[in-house]
């Protein structure tokens, strides 16, 4: 009796205090993010994501960073299908309450989790490519005897296996289940939560934060150093070009290097755009403890999340223009999957036109 007069106190508090954005607009918010935008990001997101994962195949795993980016490339794949889950989750036009489903309960566990998990690997494989481009510029000639392929596949895995192991607990404390709802007259599949769940959530929400705060600022610690390196290398080549004779290989390499510099610093820059959003909401969480579930700022809390999974999902659909703009060997790679026969037809054409033996219609 106590619990529900402390129930009806609390819903009359929540009540009587405005709220800064009403639930008519918090629902537009969430469809217009998570369902209209997301769901176009998701599809082109997943197709240029198989596209990253057959080239980086082709390429083969002879190079660590290759290693990385075809991790980075799984992980970016994994938070597209979860957004997708989301715009699912979220789609007004299906009635998941007529089908005796809370939706708003099943897809924190099926959707939301799973999408920050595989969007904190993102960010940690991220972190050790952009690591490794600074050893490349700091230690040219010992970096490859330090960070092999098989080191690199390690890192990677070792990533995935840590995001699962942070996010465990939450999976730990709920479980989905068909329970009877007062409100609907029915039972209806919703979460059901461990005796122990709080402190469980509690225990994971502290190591996902400190996760993200860290990547972020590792992120922009390397990334300024890389842009350093990058300038201080680039001029003591051009140094060594101008005094040394037959260096025509040596340009060719220093290209090849300075490319790999410059795709590692926007993939990285691309990551901190998106995770700036999280990491401004985490901040604010902590500043003003009523922006969170179940206080007063509720609503403005879930009506800014939507604009940080789209961020998220966003930058996991948006290497793919990086690597074809700044890496030679997977824009050819890219050309010989998609643009053969199309060349090949062009090349026929133009044959044919110059030996006089036919027409172009």
């Amino acid at each position: 009796m106590a619990d529900f007069l402390l129930e009806n106190r609390t819903s009359e508090q929540m009540r009587s205090t405005a709220p800064l954005i009403s639930l008519a607009l918090m629902h537009t918010i969430e469809t217009i993010f998570l369902v209209v935008l997301s769901s176009c990001v998701c599809l082109f997101g997943l197709f240029s994501n198989l596209v990253n994962l057959v080239i980086f195949w082709k390429h083969g795993f002879r190079e660590s960073i290759t290693v990385g980016l075809m991790g980075l490339a799984v992980s970016d794949t994994c938070t597209i299908l979860c957004g997708a889950v989301l715009a699912v989750c979220f789609n007004p036009l299906i009635p998941f309450s007529e089908i005796g489903v809370n939706i708003r309960a099943v897809q924190n566990l099926v959707g939301s989790r799973p999408r920050v998990c595989f969007a904190r690997a993102t960010a940690l494989i991220t972190m050790y490519i952009t690591l490794e481009r600074c050893l490349c510029v700091a230690l040219p000639l010992r970096v490859k005897t330090i960070l092999t392929p098989a080191r690199t596949l390690a890192v990677v895995v070792s990533i995935f296996a840590s995001v699962l192991l942070i996010y465990s607990p939450i999976w730990a404390a709920y479980r989905l289940e068909w329970t009877f709802s007062p409100s609907q007259n029915a039972s209806e599949l919703t979460l059901v939560s461990a005796p122990n769940a709080e402190e469980l959530e509690g225990f994971s929400f502290v190591i996902t934060v400190c996760v993200q705060l860290t990547c972020f600022t590792v992120l922009v610690t390397l990334t300024s150093v890389l842009v350093i390196l990058l300038k201080r290398r680039s001029q003591w080549r051009a140094q060594v070009t101008r005094s040394t004779a037959g260096s025509s290989h040596r340009k060719v390499m220093s290209r090849q290097e300075q490319n790999a510099i410059k795709l590692t610093i926007m993939v990285a820059a691309i990551l901190i755009c998106s995770l700036l959003p999280g990491t401004m909401l985490l901040f604010t969480t902590f500043l003003e403890p009523e922006f969170n579930l179940g206080r007063r700022y509720e609503n403005l809390f879930f009506s800014i999340w939507p604009i940080v999974s789209f961020s998220e999902v966003s930058n996991a659909s948006a290497n793919i223009f990086v690597y074809y703009h700044m890496n030679s060997k997977y824009r050819n790679t890219f050309r010989d999957l998609f643009c053969r026969e199309r060349d090949n037809r062009v090349k026929v054409t133009r044959l044919t036109v110059a030996d006089g033996s036919g027409s172009v219609d």
